[in-house]
């Protein structure tokens, strides 16, 4: 195998924040919550149960998330 030589004064961080995967997430999630709400039938009751509160959930964690990638970007002049 060959070894890369790198220097590490030349690294410099990746200027991604990763926004515009959590609004695909995000939208996503909350995509998933309209069908299992407005589709009852589509699984069982029981895991029914389980899943529902699981795409609430993501949609508060994705919205939290929005918010401080935002708050952050405007702190950084980005």
């Amino acid at each position: 195998m060959k070894k890369i030589d790198i220097d590490s004064k030349n690294l410099n961080p990746i200027e991604a924040d990763g926004i515009n995967l959590l609004y695909i997430g995000t939208i996503l999630f909350a995509l998933a919550t309209f069908v299992l709400i407005s589709q009852p039938s589509f699984i069982a009751d029981q895991t029914r149960v389980v899943w529902v509160p699981i795409t609430i959930m993501g949609n508060i964690l994705g919205l939290i998330g929005l918010r401080i990638i935002k708050r952050r970007r405007k702190r950084l002049g980005l």
